[in-house]
């Protein structure tokens, strides 16, 4: 744990530039709760040559990087690298940084500190579950894919907001995730397809109900 939030220290006093900062700040925020990979994805399952690739990333960020932000982070219980004041100079050095120093220096900032525990980054994981389906499917966009995934991982390096060995264990994860739904998809294609197909008639039979005495009442208005 010391030797990385030395790393980190040296990652935060020698590396940061104010482009690559506020570039950084950008791709955090799409990355909070894997907004920007959710939105390509769901372009992707409207077109059939891209939908199982699309479906596969859907399902990899919902169930394992649901489990990995609810229950797993919990059970490690690892707190983030700023938030060990007493364990080194280096760890003092850097929850002084983000309490004192970058967090106050606007909103925004203060936004972006997380506050989840730390194993295993969150970020990192759905970043890497997107760019190794779009490797294994298609070839063509892996590398801007992965330049991405590779970007968003380094964030959480670069600002301090996670362990090296987090960053590690979330590509990882998002790889046997990515082989594991992938040969789900392969095996069991109609059945893969058929289980998103019921997933969505759940929140369309709610938008049904919701929007039933609206229009009851809008029937007798009429009348």
């Amino acid at each position: 744990m010391k030797w990385e939030i030395s790393f980190l220290r040296w990652v935060v006093e020698k590396t940061q530039t104010p482009i690559i900062t506020f570039i950084f700040k950008l791709l955090t925020l799409t990355g909070e709760m894997a907004v920007l990979f959710f939105i390509i994805a769901i372009i992707m399952v409207v077109f059939k040559k891209t939908r199982k690739a699309g479906l596969i990333i859907i399902f990899g960020l919902i169930l394992v990087s649901g489990f990995n932000l609810w229950i797993f982070k919990p059970l490690v219980n690892r707190p983030r690298p700023f938030d060990v004041p007493h364990v080194s100079e280096d760890a003092l050095w850097l929850n002084n940084y983000m309490y004192n120093v970058f967090a106050v220096q606007s909103k925004f900032n203060d936004f972006l500190v997380p506050s989840s525990l730390a194993f295993m980054s969150g970020h990192t994981l759905s970043a890497f579950i997107f760019g190794f389906t779009i490797l294994i499917h298609h070839r063509k966009w892996a590398v801007p894919a992965l330049i991405l995934s590779v970007l968003m991982s380094y964030t959480r390096i670069y600002f301090g907001f996670h362990y090296p060995t987090d960053v590690f264990a979330g590509i990882v994860t998002a790889l046997a995730t990515v082989l594991l739904f992938t040969w789900i998809a392969n095996k069991h294609e109609a059945w893969f397809i058929k289980v998103w197909r019921k997933f969505i008639g759940l929140f369309q039979k709610k938008s049904k109900k919701d929007h039933a005495p609206v229009e009851k009442a809008d029937a007798e208005n009429q009348e």
